[in-house]
């Protein structure tokens, strides 16, 4: 049991965290993908979900976890411009390597662009390729094929769709398609960013439809205060904590860890007036529901001998091997 002092204090034990930015990435981060899984596992958290801008996260995510015990590590796949943008050919191999999540364009998505002045990074985060971006619907504001058949992979896969830096009217439409193609796991990604900003009227018409906001520590940080914790608060109370996601998002140089970040936020929305139980549900049962964690099969327990033959000096293994190719190395022995 943690101390209190003086006050209640939100754990995050058992948590999930559904969206951090570890290293290696384009843009600057904080700490690496073992760096924060350990500091999650530390902080007794029960899953991560590693997200990059640049990459798919699903085999980086599979290494992680044959070396971290104690912690779930799940990876996806973002569709913008380094994979392709909407490719299904990328997705079907994300899912079929054990892919969780699939998110739509982020920073190469049109409307990103058009809110940020171009493609590729925003704020303090550089590095990407630039340009004007990519729209999901077609002049007639219907999805394009090719999105469709992405739905289709993420449903056939059981997997997650993620909205992320769509435009409100593209999300609308993203949704509503994607729950008739049989898609039964839709995160909102955090609503209340510079992008997609979200109102609540529109943020009311996508639960209804199938959508759970996620909202993120990054969202509300000092750096950026894209939102408040109140309006946050507000929102969770609008469309009900069952419907809701919080999570870190971050893993940049200006934001705590995200086990921290996720802590932090949790701790705020409580002393905002969001009940404890709802804080619970948001933080462990709702993300865990969406992963099926407790329904995954047990994990490789090897780490300890992994770390060790890692670890172990490749000279002192094979001594006894040594051929001399020098004077220097004969007068050695």
């Amino acid at each position: 049991m943690k101390r209190e002092y003086g006050g209640k204090l939100i754990d995050v034990a058992g948590a999930v965290d559904l969206h951090c930015h570890p290293f290696p990435d384009l843009f600057p981060r904080l700490a690496d993908d073992i760096d924060i899984a350990i500091a999650a596992r530390d902080a007794g958290m029960k899953a991560l979900l590693l997200k990059c801008h640049h990459e798919p996260t699903v085999s980086r995510a599979y290494l992680v976890q044959r070396m971290v015990p104690g912690i779930r590590v799940y990876g996806g796949v973002v569709l913008n411009s380094y994979v392709g943008y909407i490719n299904p050919a990328a997705v079907e191999a994300a899912l079929r390597l054990g892919g969780k999540e699939v998110w739509m364009p982020t920073i190469d998505a049109g409307y990103h662009a058009q809110v940020h002045g171009g493609a590729g990074g925003y704020d303090a985060q550089k590095g990407g390729r630039g340009g004007e971006g990519i729209w999901i619907l077609d002049k007639e504001d219907r999805l394009k094929p090719e999105v469709e058949e992405v739905l289709k992979l993420v449903a056939e896969h059981n997997a997650i769709l993620g909205t992320c830096h769509l435009s409100p009217r593209e999300i609308v439409a993203l949704v509503r398609a994607a729950r008739n193609l049989g898609v039964e796991k839709i995160v909102v990604t955090h609503p209340f960013f510079k992008v997609p900003n979200l109102d609540i009227p529109t943020l009311e018409e996508i639960v209804r439809l199938g959508g759970m906001p996620e909202f993120g520590y990054c969202t509300v940080s000092p750096a950026w205060q894209y939102a408040s914790p109140e309006k946050v608060a507000h929102a969770i109370q609008t469309v009900g904590a069952s419907r809701c996601l919080l999570v870190s998002d971050t893993g940049q140089r200006h934001n705590p860890l995200p086990s921290e970040a996720l802590r932090i936020f949790a701790q705020t929305l409580f002393e905002k007036g969001v009940p404890e139980q709802d804080i619970e549900q948001m933080i462990v049962r709702n993300p865990a529901d969406l992963l099926e964690v407790d329904a995954a099969p047990p994990t490789i327990d090897d780490q300890a001998r992994t770390w060790a033959a890692a670890l172990q000096d490749p000279c002192l293994l094979h001594e006894h091997d040594h051929v001399p190719h020098s004077p220097s190395d004969v007068a050695a022995r």
